[in-house]
């Protein structure tokens, strides 16, 4: 048993060894045996100066692969044409080498061919127009970088984009059909092209635009074609044909043949150009019917003709050919133009052919119109009237059709009619209606209908308890004049004011009334008045002025419509709009107080007013309109008013006096006192009217200064005159008054207007009053130049020289500035500076800067 154990443990291990060395064999193997050593590119066209990387890949017995351009011996057999390192080709002159790639004893070779870099390629032909089948050759001349070239025709590659319109074999392009394309021409690194047109007119034209064809007639367009270069050829034949419509008219090469009546269009394409002919296919200009309206009896027929006008200006009887059509068939049908009439009526008629219609007008037993012997009837009862009616037609022919139509009454109780014969019934009216075919008339019949009944008064005025007769007469069409006063009905609107009985009026009460007479259908009015007030009046002035305390006395006068008149001033009932300004009593008007009242009179049923103002104003002037001062002034304010009578008073002191603003103005019996600067309005009342007046305390319209720029040096003062425009035009000093500041402290301080140049600078003064400001540009030692005695100085290693720097400012004059000045140098180790004294440290040189104020300027020093 243990034997058995120990033989399948060594049995293991042994398998384990074998595959073990069996693994480490086969990789030892694979790392060593190679198949085959492949190159990714086994020829390489370069240009001068151009790089190329080819790549090596092993290829081992195992079938695996790895890529080894770095592991591979790479050799150039000529290194001066191509050179090679690492798997890199440089090209470097032209010419040809074999490089060499070897890798574990396998070699493979790459050819490579150097050609001269073409710096341009130039074609001698910039497109090409040709007719098919015709050829142009294209020639390319190679620049190169080293400044030769040479024609390379045929060394290039040449393509062309569309094959089925032109060829191009070494630059030669041949035309094969109509269109257009591009050719392309590369050599080495160089591509020009070239557009190709074949074939290519400019338009194409038929001889004929529009075409009129009978039915199977047929017509040849003659279609040519125009080239860029102004030449025309005969392409009909070469063209294409298309009809929009066939049904109408086709065409093959150029032939229209019409096929049925109607339009199309015929296009015809050649190249890349298109043309349209219009086609009309038995088309006729115009139709036209022999007659345009036709009168027709019922059972009756007539022949129609229809006549088409061709372009030609030839005509045919299209009659038979056309469609016909009526508008109406159960009053008229049409078979090929000829009508046949089955009811009255009217119906249109419709003739079509070839795309155009046209009409006519059938009437059948149909009048225009109806005329009635008489349009109005005025008879009296018993006496019967024959009408008679005629119907007028179309062709203004006539026929008696009285016993044919159809006859009726709106009010048979009055009247009734029967072909035409009116009988009257009674009083009254009614309207007789005739009616035949499609046509009517009316007419008015009044029986025992007076035209108007007649008053002998149309007014009547009374007073009460009187009375008046009045008399009535019925007007008749026939001249007749008959007096119906007592067969009238008499009523009226106001029994209690005015009764009637057979025309007789009676007042019996105050007021107005309508009496009203109806006789048969026709009725009159006559308008009572009974003891009515016609008018108020008074002699006095409706509107006047009085003083408070005077006294008016007003008369009133009553008139009444009789003609009656009355002094009623003590009767009437007077009131007053203001009684506490005006009182009135029996007519007598006094004025209390300051004020409008209306004053009012009221007598039965009018009325009458009157206005009065006491002690008021029509009108307030005051006196100036505008005020404008400065404080510490007053000013004083006149005030007229002017009545309606046109008196004028000066009521200054009477007025009420307010100010808008009083701390800014008072004001008191007109007097205007400032208290602050500013505006204001003054408001005068007196009489009921106002007045305002605008004040301007201290307010400017405009400012001014003596001096727009100040100019000083500093520690210097200057003043500065403030000027301001009031708005009444005077003109005040007010520098001390203002308001001053400045914008920059530091260079000029202000105060009262003096300003005082603090540091060198600009700043800007600003002067405010009456709400306006100014402003003044201010520069303090503002300089025009700086220079110095000494520009240029060449002095030895350890010497001195003393140098002086001057400012001229904006006013010309002149100050020495060497101490105050900022003295520098570009090299303290060549010259040094303090103070304008430039001490030489070494030889060299060096530049020494002045700064003063806003200027700078230069010393070239230079050292020995």
């Amino acid at each position: 048993m243990r034997f058995q154990k120990s033989k399948r443990l060594i049995a293991f291990l042994m398998v384990f060894a074998i595959c073990l060395c069996s693994f480490s064999g086969t990789t030892a193997f694979a790392a060593t045996e190679i198949s085959s050593l492949v190159l990714n590119k086994n020829e390489v066209s370069l240009e001068v100066g151009e790089t190329f990387l080819l790549t090596a890949t092993a290829i081992y017995t195992n079938g695996s692969t790895e890529n080894v351009t770095v592991k591979t011996d790479w050799n150039s057999g000529a290194p001066n044409t191509a050179s090679v390192y690492a798997g890199s080709i440089t090209a470097k002159q032209e010419g040809t080498a074999v490089i060499t790639a070897t890798y574990m004893e396998k070699m493979v070779v790459v050819n490579v061919k150097v050609s001269k870099r073409v710096r341009s390629l130039i074609k001698d032909v910039q497109t090409i127009d040709l007719r098919k089948g015709a050829s142009q050759q294209i020639g390319l001349t190679a620049y190169y970088d080293d400044g030769t070239n040479e024609g390379v025709t045929t060394k290039a590659e040449w393509n062309i984009d569309n094959g089925s319109v032109a060829t191009v074999v070494n630059g030669l392009v041949t035309g094969q059909s109509s269109g257009t394309a591009t050719v392309t021409a590369k050599y080495n690194n160089q591509t020009v092209s070239i557009p190709v047109n074949i074939e290519i007119v400019k338009r194409v034209d038929p001889n004929l635009s529009e075409v009129s064809l009978l039915l199977k007639d047929d017509v040849t367009i003659k279609l040519t074609a125009t080239y860029p270069d102004g030449s025309t050829k005969d392409v009909t034949e070469l063209a294409d044909w298309d009809s929009e419509n066939p049904d109408v008219a086709d065409v093959i090469k150029g032939k229209i043949t019409g096929y049925g009546p109607g339009q199309t269009k015929i296009i015809a394409t050649y190249g890349t150009k298109s043309t349209a002919i219009k086609v009309d296919v038995d088309n006729a200009v115009k139709l036209g019917l022999d007659k345009q309206t036709v009168m027709m009896k019922k059972n009756a027929s007539e022949q129609l003709t229809l006549t088409a006008t061709y372009p030609d200006g030839s005509t045919d009887n299209i009659t038979a050919r056309a469609e016909w059509t009526s508008s109406n068939e159960d009053v008229l049908s049409v078979v090929k133009g000829k009508l046949f009439a089955s009811a009255a009526g009217e119906a249109t008629v419709t003739a079509s052919y070839g795309g155009k219609s046209v009409t006519a007008v059938i009437d059948v037993d149909v009048p225009r119109r109806l005329l009635a012997s008489q349009d109005s009837l005025y008879v009296q009862s018993g006496q019967d009237q024959q009408l008679t009616l005629t119907a007028v037609y179309a062709d203004n022919s006539t026929s008696d059709v009285t016993t044919d139509a159809k006859w009726s009454s709106d009010n048979e109780d009055v009247a009734t009619v029967s072909k035409g014969n009116v009988v009257p019934r009674k009083a009254g009216e009614a309207t007789i209606k005739a009616v035949y075919g499609d046509k009517s008339v009316t007419i008015k019949v009044s029986v025992d209908i007076p035209n108007i009944l007649v008053p002998n008064k149309k007014t009547v005025s009374f007073q009460m308890g009187s009375y008046e007769q009045m008399v009535l007469k019925a007007l008749y069409t026939d001249g007749r004049e008959v007096d119906v006063t007592s067969k009238a009905e008499w009523t009226s609107s106001a029994p209690a004011v005015a009764e009637v009985r057979n025309g007789l009026i009676t007042g019996v009460g105050t007021g107005v009334a309508t009496v009203t007479a109806k006789f048969g259908t026709r009725t009159t009015v006559v308008q009572v008045s009974v003891g009515v007030l016609k008018s108020l009046t008074t002699t006095s002035d409706t509107q006047f002025s009085m003083a408070k305390g005077s006294s008016k006395t007003i008369d009133l006068t009553a008139t009444y419509t009789d003609g009656t008149v009355n002094q009623v001033a003590s009767e009437a009932t007077w009131t007053s709009s203001n009684a506490s300004a005006v009182s009135v009593d029996a007519g007598v008007v006094k004025a209390i107080a300051s004020g409008d009242a209306v004053i009012t009179a009221s007598f039965e049923t009018k009325t009458i007013t009157l206005n009065i103002s006491v002690d008021m104003a029509d009108s307030l002037t005051a006196s100036p309109a505008f005020l404008s001062f400065d404080l510490g002034e007053s000013r004083a304010i006149t005030l007229t008013a002017k009545n309606k009578s046109g008196e004028e008073k000066n009521v200054t002191n009477d007025a009420e006096w307010a100010s808008s603003n009083v701390q800014i103005v008072q004001v008191s019996a007109g007097v205007v006192t400032p208290v602050s600067r500013g505006k204001a309005t003054v408001t005068a009342k007196y009489g009921g009217k106002s007045v305002s007046v605008s004040v301007e305390i201290g307010v400017a319209q405009s400012l001014d200064t003596d001096k727009k720029f100040l100019s000083v040096k500093r520690g210097q003062s200057t003043s500065i005159a403030l000027t301001a425009t009031q708005s009444d035009g005077s003109k005040k000093v007010v520098s001390a008054d203002a308001q001053w500041k400045s914008s920059n402290y530091k260079v000029a301080d202000v105060s009262g207007g003096v300003v005082t140049a603090v540091g060198s600078g600009k700043a800007t003064i600003t002067g405010t009053f009456g709400g306006k400001s100014i402003t003044v540009p201010v520069e303090v030692d503002t300089l025009k130049y700086l220079k110095t005695d000494i520009i240029l100085i060449s002095i030895k290693q350890g010497a001195s020289v003393e140098a002086k720097a001057t400012a001229t400012y904006s006013d010309l004059s002149e100050e020495d500035v060497t101490i105050p000045a900022m003295w520098s140098s570009s090299s303290i180790r060549v010259a040094d500076v303090k103070d304008g004294v430039i001490k030489a440290i070494s030889k060299g040189k060096a530049t020494v800067t002045v700064n003063y104020g806003d200027k700078r300027t230069y010393i070239y020093v230079t050292v020995d």
